[in-house]
Order: structure tokens, then sequence, then C-alpha cells
């Protein structure tokens, strides 16, 4: 265990190490770079323009600047943080996205004067097997009443122009024989972004006016961008609210309604000259940060706006399916193993074929195929689904360590206990059992470890897990340093934890490990 810290140690030294000299180097290299100040510089030869994967971009990048290579990004946030830090040279999105985030202390970076010419046509989506019926025509309906007395009008002019953030107060019934699920993402302002713990944004305003005006309660489910149109696929939600552009191949996939607001495209490049003197992190690294930049970003991380709130939730959701993936997947690896032990063929035959199919494609997969696939047509929450991909992929774990850790216990322990008139199950719980466990217990520690790092990817599956929450809160400071090391240190925190635990285990099922009272305990000595 000590030799295991004092690795942990020496890596994280020298991963800090690579830090401070990247983060000082990086910045004197991007000086050097010439400042982009037009499209014609865009489309020279070998220049990096970003794109989120959702969107058409891609083509539109392909048609206006044939040069250039397209990187992909699966949210607009990690787009902006590429481009002040030089790794791109542009990224194209909205414009009223980008110009907010410019406003709210994203630094070290602009928007060429110059756009692509194009537009966005946002649109709310409806997905195709809504429990409510009718919900299309009953969307347009609402828009071209809203429409008609001013209403979005002046929500466009709230939010979008003059950027006032006040979600006004709408009356949404607390029960109703309507229930209207909305799909968001909560990471985009200023259409769908969180406000302290609440959503806010002009998409979130227009779906508790649609939710008031159908008589229905409503409910949010919050996913990554890239998985939404796949939850209104597979009638996880009714419709979707989420600055969602259309494009032909996701009115190939669901429907949409009447255009609810047009965003002009624009391109982000990086401002080199006021990248030292802006307030947010831009391209800084860690050796920019002193006392009072520090204080200033504990406090829009943690403080302003009760954030630490989002934090405490997401630990809260991640040690609950941690917990109830290794105890229910403790107990499924277990109770296989025992139904393989003596040789059964047809047992054997199916656990060979499940262990190839859980083990054999990646977590997130496994996942995104339970959630929009086989419990596509059910409702059941994201959590529920996550413990259960959790738990076939720790139940396969412990099936291996058991298989293990049994295998290496001599045959002539199951020899001695038959002689002695031992039966077949005793002599594996009494004899077998105890001395193997010993064996993969450090490996089973490991396997809780990557269970609690791996879980780091539910996001996908609309979990609000804590790294999720981390992803919200860097949506709305623009900073991506004290987000991320406090997610950081509260994975380190949940591993001890967990580790301390398991290890206290260990001491009590294995006699090297137990002290002389532990051994004694119980036992006449003065016999």
């Amino acid at each position: 265990m000590a030799k295991g810290y004092r690795r942990l140690f020496f890596i994280s030294i020298m991963t800090l190490g690579l830090w401070l000299l990247t983060g000082c180097t990086a910045k004197n290299d991007a000086a050097d770079e010439a400042v982009i100040t037009s499209l014609e510089q865009l489309g020279e030869p070998g220049r990096r323009i970003g794109a989120v994967d959702s969107t058409d971009d891609d083509k539109l990048i392909a048609e206006k600047l044939p040069q250039a290579k397209v990187e992909y990004h699966k949210d607009a946030m990690n787009g902006y943080t590429e481009v002040s830090q030089g790794k791109l040279d542009a990224f194209v999105y909205g414009k009223t996205a980008m110009e907010t985030a410019i406003r709210n202390g994203m630094s070290g970076v602009r928007l060429l004067d110059e756009t692509l010419g194009e537009s966005y046509t946002m649109a709310a989506a409806i997905a195709p097997n809504s429990k409510i019926p009718d919900l299309e025509n009953k969307v347009n309906a609402f828009l071209d009443e809203i429409k008609e007395n001013g209403t979005l009008d002046k929500m466009i002019g709230r939010w979008l122009v003059k950027r006032d953030e006040t979600m006004p107060e709408i009356s949404v019934p607390e029960s109703s024989d309507l229930h209207l699920v909305v799909g968001t993402s909560g990471v985009y302002e200023p259409y769908t972004y969180y406000a302290g713990t609440e959503l806010n944004g002009y998409d979130i305003e227009l779906a508790y006016r649609f939710a008031a005006w159908l008589g229905a309660t409503i409910e949010f489910k919050v996913y990554d961008y890239g998985g939404i149109v796949a939850a209104a696929q597979g009638g996880d939600v009714d419709c979707i609210f989420a600055a969602l552009f259309i494009t032909p191949e996701r009115e190939e996939a669901i429907r949409f309604s009447q255009p609810t607001y047009v965003e002009e495209i624009a391109v982000m490049v990086r401002d080199s000259e006021n990248a030292s003197k802006s307030v947010g992190e831009g391209d800084l690294g860690i050796s920019d940060y002193n006392g009072e930049r520090i204080r200033d970003s504990f406090n829009k991380t943690f403080i302003r706006e009760e954030r630490w709130k989002l934090f405490g939730e997401g630990v809260g959701t991640t040690m609950l399916i941690t917990v109830l993936s290794i105890l229910s997947g403790t107990l499924l690896g277990f109770c296989v193993f025992m139904l393989c032990r003596n040789g059964n063929p047809v047992a054997n035959l199916v656990t060979r074929f499940c262990l190839w199919l859980v083990q054999g494609m990646p977590v997130v997969v496994l996942l995104m195929i339970l959630y929009y696939i086989i419990f596509g047509s059910v409702s059941i929450s994201g959590i529920a689904v996550a413990v259960i991909g959790f738990t076939l992929t720790f139940g396969a774990s412990v099936f291996g360590l058991l298989k293990m850790g049994v295998g290496a216990i001599d045959k002539g322990q199951y020899e001695a206990a038959c002689a002695l008139g031992y039966s077949d199950c005793r002599t594996f719980f009494r004899i077998i059992l105890p001395q193997a466990l010993p064996h993969v217990l450090s490996a089973y520690q490991g396997e809780i470890v990557g269970l609690i790092k791996a879980t780091a990817i539910v996001g996908y599956i609309a979990v609000q897990d804590l790294t999720k929450m981390g992803d919200i809160v860097r949506s709305r400071t623009y900073e991506a340093f004290f987000p991320l090391i406090a997610i950081t240190v509260i994975y380190f925190v949940l591993e001890g934890l967990i580790g301390f635990l398991v290890s206290r285990i260990g001491v009590n099922i294995n006699p090297k490990r137990r002290g002389p009272a532990d051994i004694l305990k119980r036992v006449k000595t003065d016999d």
C-alpha cells in the first residue's frame, strides 16, 4: 500500500512539472503566431478549425474553407478553450452563444468581423413516440400564439438582445393527466444553462411556457448534446428544447416544429493581445494563478450561485451508482461462478458468451445500448441503467478474479477435505474460498477504483454525476482549472475512502495480515 502511494506521489510530481513546463513554453510559442484577422487567412492550407460534432458546420467549413482541417468537439466550451490556448486556429458556432461566452469572461478569444454567411435555424424537436397525442401540432399552435401576441419577440429581446437572464414566474401545474418530459443540454448560454442549481435560458422559458399552455407537469432531462436526439428517438423524452439546429440528417430522425430562432454562424479566433489582460481562464497556465486569481476562480466555481451544491449532487449520484454496482456486481459474479464451478456445460457456454459480449465493448457503448435500445421503450431512469451496466462489467471482473483465486489453490486441499468427510459445498466455503480471497483482494480493490473512474461517462445517458456537474460549472465560469481540479481531488478522496474500507476487509479475512489479538478473538486461551 505504501509503495503504491509513493508511486502515485512521484507520478503526480512529474505530471505537475511537465504541466508547468508546457504551460510556460506554450504561451511563448503562441505569441509568435500571426494574428488572424480575416477568413482569407483561415483558408490557407493546414489551418485547424473546430466544429461541434452534432452540427453541419464541418460541411460548411469544407465548402467555404476547403483547405482547412476540421476538428470535432462534443460541445462548444471545449472549442472555445482550444482556440484560446492556440490549439485551434478558429472555431465555428452560433454568434450569440460565442458573444455570451466572451461577455461572461472567456478570455483570449474574439470574433471575426466576417461571418460564413450562413445561419442556424433553431426549433423544438418532437419525439416520434411521444406519450402526448398530436404533440407536433400542439407545439406549433403554441408557437403561433406567442408569436401573434408578441411574447416570443419579448423573449428574444430579453434573452438574446438585452441579455437579461431573469427567468419570469411561469405557473406550471403541480399535477395533471399530462406529463411533459423535455430534453435539454444545460451548457449553452443563453439558451439552456444552469443559474445556480436551476435550469435557465431562452429555451427553458419556452419549455415552461409550453407546459403551462398545455396544462401539463414538466420534467427536464439533461443530456450531452450528442445523445439528445437519440433520447427523443427512443422515447425517453417527449420533445427537445435545447438550441437544437435543424439539419437534414436530424430531420430524417425526428420531427421539428416551426423555427424558434435564427442564429448567425460566426467564427472565433485567438486574441493574443488581450489574452494576458483578461479576467477569465483563456490560455492561462498553472503558473499564472496568483493568490487573487485563485480566490476569484474559487469563488466563481464554488461560491457564486451556490455552485458547490452541484458538486454535492454529483458526488451523491456517483457514490450511489458506485456502491450499488459494487454490491450487485459482486453478488452477480459470485453467483455465476458458483453455477460454473463444477463444470456445468450449459452454464459455462452462456457465461463465456456473456463475458465475451460485455468485456468486448467499451462501457460507454454498453450503457448507450442499454439506455437507448434495450430499455428504449421502458420508463427507467439513467441511474438505474448505469447501475445495470456497471453491474454487468463489474460482475464479469469478479467472476474472473474468483476463477483465478480458486484456481491458485492446490487440488490436494480438495482431496484432504474429502478424506475428512467434508461435503463439496462445505469444502468450498470453509477451506477453499478463505484461502482464495487473499490472492485476489488487491486486484478486487483495483477493479473498484476502475469502476469509480468509469462512472465519469454516465453523462451520455442523462445522468448528472460528478463529471457532468463539473462540465456544467465549466460552461458557466469559462474556466477549466478549478472545476477540473475539484473533480480530480474528489475522485481521489472517493477512491481512497472506498480503498480503505476494502483494505480493512482484507485485514479481517487474511490470517497473515491479522495480529495475534484478532486471530485469538473468541478463543479460550486459559483452558
